[in-house]
């Protein structure tokens, strides 16, 4: 789970398969997951998820990466402006926008817990996409990463959204 979370397996498909076989460890009593390993499954499968929509509704863009490759990156859009977005850094704004919320407001354990209902109603596991509250939540999450970089500019150092 940890090299989930970290990013290895963004790149491929192959995050989605260790993502169900660790789910179904977990369902069937293998590994004794806290509600904090719980909250990471789902900010990984909601941000991957997030991540194939955007591709799927706005395409990619090629992006020179610092150490001079080139990788294939999704288009968040609202339609006036755009984004890249990249897994990794998908997972990083909901852990400190919507989980510290959360954990802030009521505790380590019981904000765990709200997160966990939060990452639920923004995803329709069964249809294996974004319910329309979680893609109205991420498209206000994008929108005022791009307010804050049209009102302030580019920070000095570069951060992926």
């Amino acid at each position: 789970m940890n090299r989930l979370d970290a990013g290895e397996y963004d790149d491929s498909g192959t995050g989605y398969d260790i993502h169900l076989a660790v789910a179904e460890g977990g369902n069937c009593g293998y590994f004794d997951f806290t509600a904090q390993h719980n909250v990471t499954m789902w900010r990984w499968l909601i941000a991957a998820t997030f991540v194939s929509e955007m591709k799927r509704d706005n395409g990619t863009t090629t992006v020179t990466e610092p150490d001079g490759s080139a990788s294939q990156v999704a288009i968040y859009s609202n339609g006036k402006a755009g984004i890249v977005v990249y897994p990794f850094s998908e997972r990083l704004a909901m852990a400190n926008n919507i989980e510290g919320a959360m954990i802030e407001r009521y505790g380590s354990e019981e904000g765990a817990e709200k997160a966990i209902v939060f990452y639920q109603a923004m995803l329709d596991v069964e249809a294996g996409e974004l319910t329309s509250f979680g893609r109205e939540t991420l498209a206000e999450l994008h929108d005022h990463f791009i307010s804050d970089l049209q009102q302030k500019g580019w920070p000095e150092m570069p951060l992926t959204h």
